[in-house]
């Protein structure tokens, strides 16, 4: 059956802020098949979308694509070329944002001109045939790509490793190996306290250097605490997981820079051990309740109150919950 090639005009739109400006051309553009692909090389001005099946763009993901650009690395994307009134019309059905990044006005695309456009779109993007990374894989995928081209640890991974097996604890890819301890979490548990030590520190001018001393220093004093704090718990036999939010929270609290907010990376680590450890606490750090913190499911149950009050300047985020309740715990101690 011959597929439905329709044309929709209406739906056919520029990217104008990345050189896309869905410009017809007048003549068919010539397309050369190479093996089993058919290639054909498009100016940007001639390059469109569908508004009505392509995604939103992700402004945030096209800059990093630009910040990494290499030609060696990024697939070819996909274009239909509809036929409309004598004109040709190159629209995108996969690699939207790899176009929008990319460096170059001609493009070499793949043209897919064998089923209808949005068709191919979602053939492209189904989630039963192409997967995404996930974290253990991309973890351990980092680190053999620190031991095997020494590259600068920017994001701490062989560093909260070391930490993982300093504490005593058994650091693996369950994906490979059976987890034994928190040690098989260490994936996600970076994944938690790299993003939130990148989202303190993306409004700090610092250089390079500076952010990854601190991305360690933060990194590493976080698992140290909570290693101390709920030592036990932590080690029970056979535990794998801990923690939730606590693993943002607590980064958090340390580095947060505004006022009334953290510490800025600046603390005493001995001290902030001990101040959790003691379990003191009240909202707003001015009256000490009557029974302490002693268990994780306490301290989960103090950062809920703090939702479920709506405490003023504490956001609907449950990471945030938890730094003010630090921020609490710290601000009853010293005053």
């Amino acid at each position: 059956m011959k597929p439905n090639t329709t044309f929709y005009l209406g739906s056919h739109k520029p990217v104008n802020e990345y050189g896309l400006l869905a410009q017809p051309l007048s003549k068919a553009p010539k397309v050369t098949t190479h093996g089993n692909y058919n290639l054909v090389d498009l100016n940007r001005e001639n390059i469109g979308i569908d508004k009505d099946f392509q995604r939103s763009l992700n402004r945030i993901q096209i800059s990093n694509i630009q910040s990494k650009w290499d030609d060696d690395n990024c697939d070819l994307p996909n274009v239909y070329i509809h036929k409309h009134n004598d004109k040709y019309f190159p629209q995108i059905t996969d690699g939207q944002h790899r176009i929008c990044a990319s460096p170059h006005e001609v493009i070499t695309c793949r043209a897919v001109n064998t089923l209808a456009s949005v068709e191919r779109c979602l053939q492209a993007n189904d989630p039963k045939t192409k997967s995404v990374w996930e974290i253990n894989a991309l973890f351990w995928g980092k680190k053999t790509r620190l031991d095997r081209l020494k590259g600068e640890d920017t994001e701490n991974i062989k560093g909260l490793i070391k930490c993982f097996k300093r504490l005593g604890y058994n650091p693996l890819n369950p994906t490979k190996a059976e987890a034994v301890d928190l040690g098989g979490n260490i994936a996600s548990l970076h994944k938690h306290m790299l993003n939130a030590i990148n989202n303190r520190l993306k409004s700090r001018l610092l250089e390079d250097k500076e952010k990854q001393a601190l991305t360690k220093k933060i990194m590493e004093d976080t698992f140290e605490i909570v290693d101390h704090v709920f030592n036990e718990e932590v080690k029970e036999e056979g535990r794998t997981k801990f923690g939730g939010q606590m693993w943002s929270g607590l980064p958090q609290f340390l580095l947060d820079s505004r006022e009334k907010f953290g510490l800025g990376g600046v603390y005493d680590i001995e001290e902030i051990k001990n101040i959790l450890k003691s379990g003191v606490w009240g909202i707003s750090g001015y009256h000490a309740r009557k029974e302490k913190l002693e268990t994780f499911n306490d301290f989960q149950t103090a950062a809920k109150e703090y939702e479920l009050k709506k405490v003023k300047g504490v956001s609907d985020r449950r990471s945030d919950y938890w730094q003010r309740l630090f921020l609490d715990m710290y601000k009853l101690h010293n005053s």
